[in-house]
């Protein structure tokens, strides 16, 4: 019982903060200045690092990761080696996620090293109580190298993770 009126007050505290803090009267501007300009989208993470690494020269490339159809493949460039999962750990379900009976789609953006291993996770979507525990396990994944022209390159993809409530 104990446990339940911790996680209604949780839910409570996250739905309250996530209205609050999106509740504002037309006209009126918003507290915290904007750092980008009106038509410029924030960039995630993980296309932050990909700007980065394109700046010092790097070839990144934004290709499917997971669950490929052979559609998506036949996009592939010629001499390009794409690279195959070798870990991809399911994410743990909160138990506060569990007691609010969240599920659904979570989409984690992620950019993958020369070695496959993941260096940059984004959640971009899905319920806001199992985005933690999807980055999470997206950053324990592991994939071999892929490579374009023999050489290992970045590669920027999403991993989509299915919660189904019990």
């Amino acid at each position: 019982m104990r446990q339940t009126t911790i996680s209604l007050i949780a839910l409570f505290l996250i739905a309250f903060s996530v209205g609050h803090a999106s509740a504002q009267e037309p006209g009126q501007k918003s507290p915290v200045p904007a750092t980008t300009s009106e038509t410029e989208q924030a960039k995630t993470p993980v296309e932050q690092a990909a700007e980065e690494a394109r700046e010092r020269g790097e070839t990144v490339l934004i290709i499917c990761i997971d669950n490929c159809s052979d559609e998506s493949k036949a996009d592939d460039p010629p001499d390009f080696e794409r690279g195959r999962v070798i870990r991809l750990p399911k994410p743990t379900y909160p138990a506060i996620a569990a007691a609010a009976h969240a599920s659904g789609e979570v989409r984690v953006q992620v950019m993958l090293g020369h070695d496959g291993t993941v260096i940059a996770a984004y959640a971009l979507s899905g319920h806001p109580l199992l985005q933690a525990a999807s980055v999470k396990a997206a950053r324990e994944s592991l994939f071999t190298p892929t490579k374009l022209d023999g050489k290992p390159v970045k590669v920027v993809g999403v991993i989509v993770y299915n919660f189904v409530s019990q």
